[in-house]
């Protein structure tokens, strides 16, 4: 079966919601994503997606010319073959960074063909017993004003969420945002790797009475582990990290440290689903929670959902916000707080083509 066109997709979808923005990467109006389709020989065709988060435009320059010439001609089932050849010809970019999320992007899109080829769900194809629907958590957007960040977790609890995660790193936040949640509602916090790790660990202190299910990657640097399992050992708080992280080889360790409860490898930035099998296995291995990470509103989305419902995994992240348009359609619209995995061959969705005719730029 061969690969005989790629191309790379960029939409920017205007936000909708209630004046919520990402401020730790200044003001955005709308969310960008870069989607990836490999089409073959035999009519298949296979989509994913490439981690951006306001680089969309030079990575769509990396992938279109350092990435798509090289898959025409080749075998689309040969996903491991392509991924080594692609790791390996630029490995120059290194191994955690722009080239792995475009390298991540060929790898989904792959799957995808292998699942349509095969007549099987992506998830069955992987393993998975057939859970039909995944509950969700509701993966707030940063606001740095406690009213603000109550007022949105009463809104996703309204909504069905039985989980919701804050992006803040102001303290004061949390006991806001649980109250407005009570106690019986997941709480958690990302705070985006912000302190050191006297500052996590005094912060820490201070977060304790607020039974938060994780506190998620909060020191500087994130890829210091020594630091993290530090603070892990001086906590209550069981410490999630991961999706700053690259290759299997940082996993290991990031677990052999000791330094998380749960694991967070983004398949969009760590090289695919075939690296987050792996990093399933070692995280199992260590008896440790694996959590896929997930700031994606198009296939990425959907391969994350197909992973979470093969490996079992309890919740899934969904970036809340609303949207001008859902781009992956309604098959995988969110409904009480959780979400139907698609029963179709592969992804068993596509991009909206309405969606993708209206906000395409690129």
């Amino acid at each position: 079966m061969k690969i005989t066109r790629v191309e790379s997709i960029l939409l920017a979808i205007p936000f909708e919601d209630h004046g919520g923005i990402w401020r730790g990467s200044g003001d955005r109006k709308a969310f960008q994503t870069l989607m990836v389709r490999i089409d073959t020989d035999q009519g298949l065709s296979g989509w994913g997606e490439v981690f951006t988060k306001n680089g969309e435009l030079a990575l769509k320059a990396l992938f279109d010319t350092h990435v798509a010439p090289v898959l025409l001609g080749r075998d689309a089932t040969q996903i491991s073959a392509i991924k080594r050849e692609l790791e390996r010809l630029h490995h120059n970019f290194g191994r955690v960074g722009v080239m792995a999320f475009c390298v991540s992007a060929v790898d989904l899109a792959l799957w995808d063909i292998l699942g349509q080829a095969a007549g099987l769900p992506l998830y069955r194809l992987l393993g998975g017993a057939g859970r039909n629907e995944i509950p969700l958590y509701a993966s707030l957007t940063r606001y740095g004003e406690p009213r603000a960040a109550a007022d949105t977790v009463e809104r996703a609890v309204r909504e069905g969420y039985g989980a919701v995660k804050l992006h803040e790193v102001l303290v004061e936040t949390v006991p806001a945002a649980r109250a407005a949640a009570g106690r019986e509602i997941a709480l958690m916090l990302d705070t985006n790797c912000p302190w050191s790790l006297a500052e996590a660990r005094c912060n820490a202190r201070r977060l304790e009475p607020y039974d938060l299910m994780w506190l998620e990657e909060p020191t500087w640097p994130p890829e210091n582990m020594h630091a993290l399992a530090a603070l892990r050992r001086s906590t209550t708080i069981p410490i999630a990290a991961g999706e700053n992280a690259g290759s299997l080889a940082d996993y290991r360790v990031m677990l052999e440290a000791g330094a998380v409860d749960f694991v967070q490898p983004d398949i969009a930035k760590a090289h695919g689903l075939s690296e987050a099998l792996k990093i399933a296995a070692l995280a199992e291995a260590h008896d440790v929670q694996f959590m896929p990470h997930c700031f994606m509103i198009g296939p990425g989305y959907v391969h994350t959902l197909h992973l979470a419902a093969a490996l079992e995994v309890p919740l899934l992240e969904r970036y809340y916000v609303e949207l001008a348009a859902e781009p992956m359609g309604a098959a995988v619209t969110p409904a009480n707080g959780r979400v139907s995995v698609p029963q179709g061959p592969g992804l068993g969705c596509v991009p909206d083509p309405y969606a993708v005719r209206l906000y395409r730029v690129g």
